[in-house]
C-alpha cells in the first residue's frame, strides 16, 4: 500500500487561510494501475455560442477579451449573481459541462436559476465582463479540467477575477464559540497580485478552502492573475435569503463595484428564487 496524492495544497500569498484542492487516499498499487488502464481521464467540455466562436476566430490571440471574470459556485453564490448582476441584459457565451460529449448538441435554453447548469454570461452594458454561474457539482477528478477549460479562451492578462462560494458553518474553525458568531458571515482570500483588501475579514488559519473555489483561485495565483475569493458560511443546508444577501458587501469592492446596476426588484427575485429552490428540494426528498 502507498499514499496517492491527487493534488497538493496550495497556500496563497495573503498569509491567512489555505487552499486544499483534493484529499489523499491509500490505494493498492495494482488496483491503481488497473483503474488507470481501464478508465479514460474525465474532462470538462466548454461549448461556446455561435457568437463567441466567431469572436474567438476573429481575435488575434484566439481569446475573448475580459476585464472582469465573476465565478459563482453553488446555489447561494449563483443566486446572488442572478439577483444582483444578471438582472441586467446579458448574452449566454457558453456552457461548461462535465457530462456532455464534444459533439453533443445544445441549444443553451435551459436557463432556470435552479437548473443544474454552468453558463457563461456577458453583460450587454459591459461587454468585457463575463459571469460564470456554476450550479453543478464538479467531482474532484474533474476540477482541474473544469478550471483549465474556463480559462482556455479568455484573455486574462488584464483581468480581475472574483470568486463567490458558500460553505457550512460547521466547517469553520475559530477560537470563538460559533454560538457567539452571527451567521451567515463572509471570509476572504486573495492572490498576491490582488493589491486591494477583501471587503470582509481574511479567512483565519487553520481554516481551508476546498474544491472548485480552491482550484480557480490556485489557477489565478499560478498565472499571476489578480483574484479575490469570498466564502459565505451558512448554517442552513437550504438556499435562504440571508445567506444570499451576505454577499452584498462585495458589490462595493473590486471587481464588482464598476458593473453593478441597482435592481429595484431584488427582493421579489430573491423570494421567487428561494421558493423555486425549496420546490426543487421537495421533489427530491
Amino acid at each position: 500500500m502507498r499514499l496517492k496524492v491527487t493534488k497538493m495544497a496550495a497556500p496563497l500569498g495573503c498569509g491567512y487561510g489555505d487552499l486544499v484542492l483534493a484529499s489523499s487516499r491509500a490505494v493498492d498499487e495494482e488496483e491503481e494501475e488497473e483503474e488507470d488502464s481501464q478508465k479514460p481521464s474525465p474532462s470538462a467540455v466548454l461549448r461556446w455560442s455561435a457568437q463567441a466562436q466567431q469572436e474567438i476566430a476573429e481575435s488575434p490571440n484566439d481569446c475573448i477579451e475580459c476585464s472582469a471574470l465573476i465565478v459563482a459556485i453553488g446555489p447561494v453564490a449563483t443566486g446572488f449573481i442572478h439577483t444582483y448582476l444578471l438582472h441586467q441584459d446579458s448574452d449566454i457565451l457558453g456552457l461548461l459541462s462535465i457530462g456532455l460529449a464534444e459533439n453533443t448538441c445544445n441549444t443553451f435554453q435551459q436557463t432556470s436559476p435552479a437548473d443544474n447548469t454552468c453558463y457563461l454570461h456577458r453583460l450587454k452594458a459591459a461587454p468585457s465582463v463575463i459571469l460564470c454561474q456554476c450550479n453543478i457539482d464538479v467531482p474532484p477528478e474533474m476540477m482541474f479540467s473544469w478550471t483549465q477549460q474556463l480559462f482556455s479562451c479568455i484573455n486574462i492578462h488584464n483581468t480581475y477575477v472574483g470568486v463567490l462560494a458558500s460553505a457550512p458553518v460547521s466547517d469553520f474553525r475559530s477560537s470563538v464559540a460559533l454560538s457567539d458568531v452571527t451567521v451567515p458571515f463572509l471570509r476572504g482570500l486573495k492572490t498576491k497580485q490582488f493589491h486591494g483588501k477583501p471587503v470582509c475579514p481574511y479567512l483565519e488559519q487553520p481554516n481551508t478552502v476546498k474544491g472548485l473555489p480552491a482550484s480557480v483561485l490556485t489557477h489565478c495565483q499560478v498565472y499571476r492573475v489578480p483574484a479575490v475569493l469570498y466564502v459565505c458560511y451558512t448554517d442552513s443546508i437550504y438556499v435562504e435569503i440571508p445567506a444570499i444577501k451576505a454577499f452584498l458587501p462585495v458589490l462595493k469592492g473590486t471587481p464588482f463595484r464598476d458593473i453593478v446596476q441597482e435592481n429595484p426588484q431584488a427582493d421579489v427575485t430573491l423570494r421567487k428564487l428561494v421558493e423555486l429552490r425549496a420546490l426543487q428540494n421537495n421533489l427530491y426528498t
